[in-house]
């Protein structure tokens, strides 16, 4: 079965064709944002450290420097606490939760094998 059409006059070839791009856009924009959404879905923590309501997240990511690619580790410190039936999160501690934290961030630096940057000392 063969479907043929004339296209009467241009107005309506130039109506055509910007719908049918308008149309290509749109699927495309959509397939986009539905691999970038999944993309960050699929990302999981590295580990996390939790010493009672304090909680230390480290995440892995991909750079790219002058040298080539190398890994960069974020660290996320927060309080994790339930109100209600539901978890929250805050970055405010008190005292006992600030050692709490303490020792997650000792925990996830041993762990992570950490290294702090040497600067060299002043001449006097």
């Amino acid at each position: 079965m063969t479907i043929n059409f004339q296209i009467k006059n241009e107005t309506t070839m130039k109506k055509l064709t910007i719908t049918t791009l308008l149309l290509a856009c749109f699927a495309l924009t959509s397939y986009s944002q539905d691999t970038l959404q999944n993309k960050q879905e699929k990302q999981k923590p590295k580990a996390t450290y939790q010493v009672g309501a304090a909680k230390v997240t480290v995440w892995e990511n991909k750079r790219q420097g002058k040298n080539g690619e190398f890994i960069a580790k974020t660290f996320k410190i927060e309080k994790v606490y339930k109100k209600g039936d539901q978890w929250k999160t805050t970055n405010s501690f008190n005292e006992t939760e600030l050692l709490e934290l303490k020792a997650a961030i000792d925990k996830a630096i041993s762990d992570e094998q950490v290294k702090t940057k040497s600067v060299p000392e002043e001449k006097k």
